[in-house]
């Protein structure tokens, strides 16, 4: 049995030491930065004027359509998904009315299969139903290409729309997504992308305003009128920013808010559809991915392909139903379908809203942002910045007392329905409601990645067309909503959410146990805005005067409120909070099935679902064939549900979930301050490399572990709303 945890959430816990040098209890500070470059957007935005196209394309069947598969497996952690991505469209293939065709680029070194070619291949997807080789027609060999840059899009989609005209276009882009950054990164480039900006510079990327250039390019080119669909197979790339930027490209699209796992969309499930019923729309097909995915995989519904799956992943040969296996698989998946039609009702309804935001108190704002439904962090440690849009309103429209919120909440989760015309999600993400939207921490929107100069350039039709970045300089700068910032002037950032906190001396009931003892822990929370408290142990090396960071949760607030089944904090009206906890000498590792080796399990979420909580182990991870990536294990019910990895550009990149192959290693990233006690330097968080386990016949496992004799300090830290900590330490000796 493991000791009862403190309360837990599916949010990816900021590391907290790494991040932060700074002393307990002290507000940091926070520098100069240039006058936010605010844009006037109107009033009730219009759809973009379509571009002027050339001599249209051959005239074809009104039921034929063309899918073009833009596969950007030159990845060491998707190739092999990808690659049967494309072998269960082939398990479809083209006919007279479906034409499909994809541009698949392979990574040199990773995945052997199918005669282990690299290189990017031209496809012609003919019906075959071997699920290891792709045996469709080649139709053109391209050698190394960079499918992170625009123009290899264009290329692609210019040579399938002339070579194989249809009535009806879609284009599935597949590979890591990053939400409104782009994504798309190429494991052959690894010089800085061309555009110069932080979010580059460790290989290019295809950036959300390359995109959208590149789908204008195409349409020009072509003289196609519009896409009927264009699908991003891809994780966090459901957000409104994205779709603002190829709205004016295509009717629909299909998008994820959340990161994806490694199975992908169900190709064979909904083209086979297509090819049944040719005549059906781009609404009914974005309807039938989203109804397909995950269920219809074929690794899922084909018997032999799933009992192969299961082992990989499962790390057992016992069998399992395909509707178990989904149930797994499904756990906080999400996918949507939105219609772009709607999108000028839907960004007006948002600048009423994001008006009307501008007139309440801040700390109201800051407290819905915190504990709205969140998405994977692809840029730092702090707080997520992507949150689901209904959950946000709805969570404003709770703690908000104002007049009038209530009517502009209702129009924007009314226009919200009717742009999101399919919508499916796993019961850890409850609060999603189809639609994300960037609404960073301050530290991250000051940042020079991805703050604001840099998201109004990367989404920059969203930030011409919407008033949501003007409603961001205002939250973070207290530039008006309306305005035009002047250049060359200089504000400080200001931080709503932060508050000062303060953590009172943690008081014990001994100050040494036995191993096999308890000590009770008591303190109290002071100040306005917390957003969470956790509970810390460090165990102290005298050897090098350092804390090895063993264990950190969530401190129960007592009363737990929810909207929609997001759960978060109530910590009351009355302050200073109490805190009492009792604690065990105990710490946590993973077992490998052979070994146990210690790691830090770190709370990842309060409450998608409050009786069965998910913890996060960061590392790295290293496939049998070669190769390392920074990862994260996620556990619950002590056992190992998801692997997710990042692009080569680490962990501030895109990401997507692992399918763990025999002989692939994890290695445990420890966490440790350096307290220099001897000197007047500061404290050092630093991070160091931990064990390593191997992945094998059984699963990975969270195991309870006897904590050593020695002198342990144990801590309580208290987050406010904009993701800063203050803290109060103590020490405890445990005896042999």
């Amino acid at each position: 049995m493991l000791h009862p945890r403190l309360l837990l959430t599916l949010l990816v816990l900021p590391l907290v030491l790494a991040a932060c040098s700074r002393p307990a209890n002290t507000t940091p500070p926070q520098p100069a930065a240039t006058k936010p470059a605010a844009l006037i957007k109107p009033t009730s935005p219009t759809k973009p004027t379509a571009l002027a196209k050339p001599t249209a394309a051959p005239a074809a069947a009104d039921d034929t359509w063309l899918v073009m598969l833009y596969e950007d497996a030159d990845d060491q952690v998707l190739e092999q998904d990808m690659f049967t991505d494309v072998n269960e469209a082939e398990r479809v293939g083209s006919t007279d009315k479906v034409t499909i065709v994809a541009q698949v680029d392979r990574y040199k070194g990773a995945f052997r299969g199918d005669g282990n070619w690299t290189g990017a291949r031209r496809l012609r997807i003919t019906k075959d139903d071997d699920l290891k080789k792709l045996n469709s027609e080649v139709v053109a060999d391209l050698g190394e290409v960079n499918m992170a840059d625009g123009q290899t899009l264009v290329d692609f989609a210019e040579w399938a729309i002339t070579t194989y005209p249809a009535a009806h276009y879609a284009l599935i882009l597949s590979d890591h997504g990053m939400g409104w950054p782009g994504g798309w990164s190429d494991g052959s480039q690894t010089k800085p992308g061309p555009d110069g900006l932080g979010l580059t510079s460790d290989g290019d990327l295809l950036l959300l305003n390359e995109i959208d250039s590149a789908l204008g390019t195409i349409r020009t080119n072509t003289g196609i009128e519009s896409f009927d669909l264009i699908g991003f197979d891809a994780c966090l790339m459901g957000q409104i920013e994205v779709l603002t930027a190829v709205a004016p490209h295509t009717r629909y699209v299909v998008a994820s808010e959340e990161v994806e796992p490694a199975l992908g969309w169900a190709y064979a499930g909904f083209l086979g559809k297509l090819t049944e019923n040719p005549a059906m729309d781009g609404a009914t097909l974005s309807k039938t991915i989203v109804q397909s995915y995950i269920d219809q995989d074929q690794r899922i519904v084909d018997d032999a392909a799933r009992a192969e799956f299961v082992k990989e992943t499962f790390d057992t040969t016992k069998t399992r139903s395909a509707r178990a296996v989904a149930a797994d698989m499904s756990r906080d998946i999400t996918l949507s379908a939105y219609d772009t039609a709607t999108l000028p009702e839907l960004l007006a309804a948002l600048d009423d809203f994001s008006t009307a935001l501008s007139k309440l108190n801040k700390k109201t704002v800051a407290s819905a942002r915190t504990y709205a439904q969140h998405f994977e962090n692809t840029f730092d440690d702090g707080p997520s910045p992507y949150i689901d849009i209904g959950s946000f309103v709805a969570l404003v429209r709770k703690k908000s007392n104002t007049k009038g919120i209530d009517k502009v909440a209702d129009a924007l989760l009314a226009a919200l329905k009717q742009t999101v015309i399919a919508e499916k999600h796993g019961n850890e993400r409850s609060g999603a409601t189809g639609m994300s939207i960037y609404f960073p921490p301050s530290k991250l929107y000051k940042s020079a990645d991805a703050g604001r100069k840099v998201y109004a350039q990367v989404a920059n039709r969203f930030a011409d067309q919407a008033a949501w970045e003007n409603y961001l300089n205002f939250y973070y700068y207290g530039v008006a909503l309306d305005a035009t910032a002047t250049t060359g002037n200089t504000l400080a950032i200001l931080s709503p959410g932060a508050s000062t906190l303060s953590v009172a001396n943690l008081k014990l009931s001994a100050k040494k146990i036995a191993q096999t003892g308890t000590v009770k822990v008591s303190t109290s929370v002071n100040g306005d805005q917390i957003g969470f408290i956790y509970f810390f142990t460090g165990f102290y090396n005298p050897d090098d005067d350092s804390i090895l960071v063993a264990d950190i949760d969530y401190v129960d607030a007592g009363q737990t409120r929810q909207e929609n089944q997001v759960f978060y904090p109530d910590w009351g009206e009355d302050r200073p909070v109490a805190i009492d906890y009792d604690w065990t000498p105990v710490r946590f590792g993973i077992s490998d099935g052979t070994t146990t080796k210690f790691a830090l399990f770190e709370p990842s979420d309060y409450g998608s679902a409050n009786d069965s909580f998910t913890y996060v182990v960061h590392g790295s991870y290293t496939f049998v064939d070669g190769g390392t990536r920074q990862a994260q294990l996620f556990f619950k019910d002590n056992v190992l549900i998801k692997v997710l990895g990042f692009s080569s550009q680490g962990q501030a990149s895109a990401p997507r979930v692992i399918t763990p192959q025999p002989g692939d290693t994890f290695t445990v990233e420890n966490q440790r301050i350096l307290l220099h006690s001897d000197t007047n330097a500061p404290e050092e968080y630093i991070t160091e490399v931990g064990d390593t386990l191997t992945f094998g016949d059984q699963p990975f496992t969270m195991e309870e572990l006897p904590a050593p004799a020695g002198s342990y300090v144990l801590g309580v830290q208290a987050e406010d709303m904009d993701g800063n900590l203050y803290d109060a330490y103590t020490n405890v000796t445990v005896r042999q």
